[in-house]
Order: C-alpha cells, then structure tokens, then sequence
C-alpha cells in the first residue's frame, strides 16, 4: 500500500474544512480587500495572455513593473504584501522566496519620501483645550484628549464603547481592547491633563447622551447636544485637522487622524521615554515603525548640540573636595587674574610606645 495521500481520495467534507480553515489565515477586516488584490492580478495576467498556473518570479516582476507606472512606493509594498497572502493561501506559492522581485521594490521604495502626518505640541493642544467653545467642540476635545493620551488610532476611538472609559474620580482608565496588532490596550487620563479638567470634560460628554444612544462612546455632536447616530472614522480622523484649522495653522489638512498617534509619541519620547516604553504605550511590535511614527525627539537634539556645542571652560579642573570624596571643579576663566587656594589636609598617626602623635598641615 502507498503511504503517499494520493494513494487515496480526501473525502469532500475534509477538503471542504480544510479550505474553511485555510481562508482563516487572512485578515478577516480586510478579507475583502485581500481579494480585490488578486482579482486585479489575474484580470492582467488574462490580459498578457497568460495560463491560469503560470506564477513564476518572471511574472510578478512584470506585473509590479506596469503597477509602479500608476501607484506609489508605499502601495507597491501594501500590494505585494496583500497579494503575497492571497497566492500562499490559494495556490501554495511563497513569493516572499523571490529575492529579485524583493530587490526591485527595494530600489523604488528609495525614491519614495514618506509623508508623514504633523504633529501638534503639547501647548497647541493646551491652547484648543482652554479656548474652544465646549458648545460647539465638546467632541472634538475628547477625541483630541484620548487619542494624545492613549496613541489611539482612528478605528479604535470608532468602536470605543461606553464601557472601556471608566471614571474613577480622579482619573480615567480607559481600556482599548480591539486594536491592529491584537493587542489589548489601556492608558489613563490624569485630572489635570493638558491643563484643562479632563476627567470632568470625557463625563459630560457622556451626560449628554440620549437613553437609547446604544453603546458607542462617540455620538454625532451638534448645537451642545449629542443625536443617537455613531461617529464613524472618517469624522474621527478630521479631529485634528478641525483642531488645526481652530489654531489658525497653515495647511490644515496635512494634520490627518495619524497625528494623534505620532504626537502621543513624540511627546512621550520628548519627556525621555525610551524606545521600549514607546512601543508598549501605542501597542506597536516594529521598532522601526515606531521610530518612523515619533518625530525626532526635541529632548535629544538638544542632548546632542549640548555635547557637540557646549564645551567646559578653559582650565576647568576637577579634583577632590577637602569634605568629601566627591570631586569638586574649579573653573578658570583665561584672561582674569585667577587665585586658587588650595587647602591640603594630611592626617598622620604614628603609634610609638603607647603614645600618639598627630601632625596637621594646612
């Protein structure tokens, strides 16, 4: 008997689960984007005159070649990837082997600047806070305080519910359980955060809440009163540019919802948080991501011009403190008429004959 499983035939019900089981292994938010993907490659390999099992490295770099002429590096990448899940779950192939398609999209993506999204400081923010109408920017100011103190993405302030922010006096403990990376969250706003009361700020959102409202955190705000219909992202990731435009800041719509995440880092960073501690807070796995996400920290440009710039004096000298065995400096400035005194205490026992003397020199 042939051990090979082509000796005999998998029942149907088997291939039918191992298919159910297989599609599993894409993304189920973005399933339907997975399989525009692939939709897109086949229709141009039909078009090229291609066969159905014809995938080779030779292809795909054919097709990446055409799709460059209309999308940018960033895409090209988000295209191979998505397209990489599709032909391993559906036709065994691993592209990932292919080291000259790899290598291709490597060198466009050199002449690709990524734009990243602005950031606000942390006495912008202040200044929205204080100064804009809670009449008309109630919402906007939640939205703006959670998504700076959690690094909450736009999707994640969208399905927040009513029960992840808990009020517990002093502060608020919110909890952020349905993420990207699948990884559950939590962060806390303190009382006094960004100078403003924010513990009462997030409550009094929710006061204004009809009774039959449902379960979303966020509700369409209008004349101070919230209405029964969801926020959805898309009003989530104007947050920051309607605080932009509130601040009178230039091209305001360069301030896109990923701000809020890139400023909660960089603030983080600025205060002397460490890579580690930055990745744990906005739930990141990829320390280049975040790297790429934390504008270049204020703190450590100015650590670095201090050492590069600032220079000790002439003739600094360093030595030990006539109290203590700490070092203490004296600094001497060329072209004034220094006077350093020196005090030298030399303490010496010498034990003859059952008698002790002790000799001091000053």
């Amino acid at each position: 008997m042939n051990d090979n499983a082509e000796s005999f035939s998998i029942p149907a019900e088997i291939k039918q689960e191992a298919q159910e089981a297989t599609l599993r292994l894409l993304p189920a938010k973005s399933k339907r984007v997975y399989e525009k993907e692939m939709v897109e490659f086949d229709n141009w390999r039909k078009k090229r005159g291609l066969g159905e099992g014809v995938i080779t490295e030779e292809v795909l770099l054919a097709y990446f070649f055409n799709v460059e002429k209309h999308f940018a590096a960033s895409s090209m990448w988000k295209k191979y990837s998505m397209l990489k899940s599709m032909l391993k779950v559906h036709k065994g192939i691993d592209i990932s082997k292919y080291g000259k398609l790899t290598s291709y999209l490597k060198v466009g993506s050199r002449k690709y600047k990524t734009k990243k999204a602005k950031i606000l400081e942390r006495n912008q923010i202040e200044e929205f806070l204080k100064k804009a109408p809670d009449v008309e920017y109630l919402q906007v100011k939640v939205a703006l305080i959670l998504g700076v103190a959690g690094a909450c993405r736009c999707n994640e302030l969208t399905f927040l519910d009513i029960s992840d922010v808990q009020d517990k006096r002093s502060y608020l403990y919110v909890l952020v359980p349905d993420t990207k990376t699948n990884i559950s969250r939590s962060f806390t706003v303190m009382e006094e955060a960004f100078s403003v009361h924010a513990v009462e700020m997030c409550p009094k959102n929710i006061s204004l809440r009809p009774k039959a409202a449902g379960r979303r955190f966020f509700l369409r705000y209008v004349d101070g009163k919230c209405t029964t219909q969801h926020v959805g992202i898309n009003t989530i990731s104007k947050t920051f540019s309607k605080v932009a435009s509130f601040l009178g800041l230039p091209d305001p719509e360069s301030f896109t919802g990923d701000g809020m995440r890139r400023s909660s880092a960089t603030l983080l960073a600025n205060a002397g948080g460490d890579i580690t501690t930055v990745k744990r807070h906005g739930g990141w796995k990829s320390t280049t991501v975040v790297e790429n996400y934390i504008e270049e920290s204020l703190s450590s440009k100015m650590a670095i011009a201090e050492k590069i710039q600032v220079l000790p004096n002439v003739g600094e000298v360093v030595g030990p403190s006539s109290t203590s065995e700490t070092p203490h400096r004296v600094n001497l400035n060329p072209g004034q008429n220094n006077k350093v005194v020196f005090e030298l205490n030399v303490n010496v026992n010498i034990n003859s004959h059952e008698k002790n003397c002790t000799f001091s020199s000053c």
